[in-house]
């Protein structure tokens, strides 16, 4: 459709052939790794303990209505992740998620606010962060999902408010400056390092009781620091018949 289309431009400033490069090349990428299918055809069963020793998801919604993403970058467990999958499976989770973020949670969250959403509001929490998290299997798979999403997702990350990086110290600050460049411009002008204070700026775009408990938040989650829970418009029964029904994105009720 064109929202998805616009994205590639969007990345590409607009450039029609970059864009169509950068367009093709995706094509290209999802029939080689099977992507079209990979929402029913890839079983990732270790998704809960995956979950609990690398917290990351969607979960409910900010003041927009675009689903928040949380990751929590700090809590990584490496040695514990890799005696329960590997990095392919982890990579491919990823994209997974991706692709049932296009098909269904944006579409949800668009049906939930009456107008069309396709961008997220991410909170990446780096409390824990250390050099270790650039070196070795940590910075491996950190690499292979950015280059992933730069490459096929574009345009997905919120730019107005933009996408905070919690709970930083300064070691991270020291890190930020090593991992900035790995980033195209425009994702970089998306990204705000926040103080430690970070909860006052949370709270000028998302509703408290949309926000964990183990960031400062109201909402309890099921297991402490994780985010198995998974919720959102998405899981509203009525909202999601109406997505998979293929129903304009106007406004439940």
């Amino acid at each position: 459709d064109r929202f998805y289309l616009r994205r590639f431009l969007r990345a590409r400033q607009h450039d029609l052939a970059k864009a169509k490069a950068m367009f093709l090349a995706h094509l290209k990428w999802r029939e080689e790794n099977s992507i079209d299918d990979i929402l029913t055809n890839f079983q990732f069963q270790e998704r809960d303990a995956f979950l609990s020793l690398y917290p990351q998801g969607y979960h409910k919604t900010d003041k927009l209505g675009r689903p928040v993403y949380i990751q929590h970058i700090g809590a990584i467990k490496i040695k514990q992740l890799q005696e329960i999958t590997t990095e392919d499976r982890m990579v491919r989770f990823h994209i997974q998620e991706y692709e049932r973020c296009l098909k269904y949670i944006f579409p949800s969250c668009g049906k939930k606010a009456g107008r069309h959403i396709d961008q997220t509001f991410a909170i990446m929490d780096v409390k824990g962060v250390g050099l270790k998290h650039l070196t070795g299997d940590v910075k491996s798979i950190l690499s292979r999902i950015t280059e992933t999403d730069q490459n096929n997702y574009p345009e997905t990350l919120g730019k107005t408010p933009r996408s905070y990086w919690c709970c930083c110290c300064a070691v991270f600050k020291m890190i930020w400056a090593m991992v900035r460049p790995m980033l195209d411009v425009r994702t970089q002008a998306k990204i705000e390092v926040a103080p430690s204070d970070y909860m006052k700026l949370l709270l000028r775009y998302i509703d408290v009781e949309n926000i964990p408990e183990y960031l400062g938040g109201a909402w309890a989650l099921p297991l402490k620091g994780s985010l198995i829970d998974d919720v959102g418009p998405w899981k509203d029964p009525v909202i999601l018949a109406q997505v998979e029904a293929g129903k304009p994105w106007g406004r439940v009720g």
